[in-house]
């Protein structure tokens, strides 16, 4: 599949995306299952289900975990997602909490125009072969949260959001004023503006395992809101996909059931499903389904699905087909789950 990405260079550069609101400074750990020894080398848990297991058996007795850490890095979707797509070349915008009055250092290497409206949150993710596990506290602002976004980008936020070629709202479910601020976007940006379907709302709930269904009803609610302004999209992995499903009452745990579901009962325009095993696309055109690339090894998990949805922005603007976003998105969250390391356009070679 070839997409000459590297011909639409100057294309790519003049599309708007912008992206709100959290921000995190993730500490990356690895888990120590035995300490080193002169007859055996310090082994990690490999597995989340490794991991879980050992915490079952230590029920009633207590037990004590040390922690190999790795790097002290940005963290959070809105860095990730921006991030990637600022090296991918999209002309980024983001409006987060990214430090106290201005960015922290460690969001600065972002190649993106940033606005911090709070301090970061801080969290520690544990690092498995098959995913990851994120310990964060709760995070709360001490004033009006969109007084401070207004605040932080000198009253523009809604311009900002209005004249974006992409928003992208992310991160729902770990932010407790993310509902409001979302309902904010829409009536100070979009509400009164005529619709323009060339134009894209994109969504990450984050894993909403926590959030009670009367509160996932209401943010899908307001997704398809947005979608009778702008084509709308929801992002999910397979987590949130079934998590979502439960909440709406919907038995079934076929992810394209599912995702056609939410399209139809809530007006939401399409659909993005993420899995370990599959990517799925569901559209007003149809169902498009595809292999994802396994990695047996990955240098790293944090931020793949961050990564994909980065790419899927990126195909969303220039206007690929169905299955070229698809192909575009899990060719570059594989490449950067494989390599540890955000890859360029060059790298992708589509």
């Amino acid at each position: 599949m070839r997409l000459n990405l590297l011909e639409r260079r100057a294309e790519i550069a003049s599309k708007r995306m912008v992206v709100g609101f959290d921000g995190f400074v993730d500490t990356i750990a690895r888990v120590i299952r035995e300490t080193a020894a002169e007859d055996r080398p310090e082994t990690c848990f490999p597995t989340i289900r490794s991991f879980g297991e050992y915490l079952v058996s230590q029920a009633e007795k207590s037990c004590s975990l040390e922690l190999k850490l790795q790097s002290r890095q940005l963290g959070g979707n809105l860095p990730y997602v921006s991030r990637a797509a600022g090296l991918l070349g999209l002309n980024v915008t983001c409006i987060g909490m990214l430090g106290e009055n201005t960015p922290d250092p460690l969001f600065c290497e972002m190649p993106c125009k940033l606005y911090s409206f709070a301090p970061p949150g801080e969290s520690t993710c544990l690092e498995f072969q098959d995913g990851k596990v994120f310990l964060a506290p709760q995070y709360r602002l001490s004033a009006d949260p969109w007084q401070l976004v207004q605040n932080a980008t000198d009253g523009n936020a809604a311009r900002l959001f209005a004249e974006s070629d992409l928003l992208a709202l992310l991160n729902w479910s770990e932010l407790p004023f993310a509902q409001s601020l979302w309902e904010h976007v829409y009536r100070k940006s979009l509400a009164d503006a005529p619709a323009r379907k060339d134009r894209w709302a994109f969504f990450d709930l984050c894993d909403c395992t926590r959030r009670s269904p009367r509160e996932l009803e209401e943010v899908l609610v307001l997704m398809g809101r947005f979608a009778e302004k702008r084509t709308a999209v929801l992002s999910l992995n397979e987590n949130e996909t079934l998590v979502t499903a439960r909440a709406i009452g919907l038995a079934s745990e076929d992810l394209a059931d599912v995702g056609e579901t939410l399209r139809e009962r809530f007006g939401i325009t399409e659909v993005l499903i993420h899995t370990l095993r599959e990517s799925l696309l569901c559209t007003p055109r149809g169902i498009t389904r595809q292999a994802t690339r396994f990695i047996a090894s990955p240098k790293i998990s944090t931020g793949a699905g961050d990564h994909f949805n980065a790419a899927a922005c990126l195909g969303a603007v220039l206007g690929l087909t169905d299955e070229e976003r698809v192909a575009l998105s899990n060719r570059f969250s594989s490449l950067y789950v494989e390599t540890g390391t955000t890859p360029s356009l060059d790298a992708l070679g589509l």
